[in-house]
């Protein structure tokens, strides 16, 4: 993906032969399955490729990476068990990720005991579109 003076600019890698890792498509995915008013346009529109994003530079949904959790740290299952940003254990005093994970706790922030809360959360990791 392209950054420019800390602007986002998915869809404006160079050539046509690279695909790259769509972060709106992880960003509206989360919004639309989290069930945030809405969304039912923008994730009809990534499921259909993000043209979007790619046609203006004349690719089309091949040069798209859809991903929804990556090897970033933030896991599926903590997309399930946290509302908010915790990485106050790694010595960065919680200032390194994005504070903005669109995901939900489920009524407990991180680990519970709670059968109810991890059914639900077990159940939310499966669900299909």
């Amino acid at each position: 993906m392209g950054t420019r003076a800390g602007a986002y600019e998915v869809g404006s890698f160079s050539g046509q032969r690279w695909a790259e890792w769509n972060g709106r498509y992880r960003d509206d995915v989360r919004h639309f399955w989290r069930g945030d008013d809405g969304m039912l346009g923008l994730f009809a529109s990534r499921i259909c490729g993000s043209a979007d994003i790619y046609t203006r530079s004349g690719k089309g949904p091949e040069a798209s990476i859809n991903f929804i959790t990556c090897h970033d740290g933030f896991t599926l299952n903590d997309l399930v068990s946290y509302r908010s940003k915790h990485n106050e254990a790694n010595g960065e005093d919680n200032r390194d990720g994005t504070d903005y994970n669109f995901s939900e706790n489920y009524g407990a922030e991180g680990e519970t005991k709670d059968a109810g809360i991890e059914s639900l959360r077990n159940a939310r990791s499966r669900i299909s579109f």
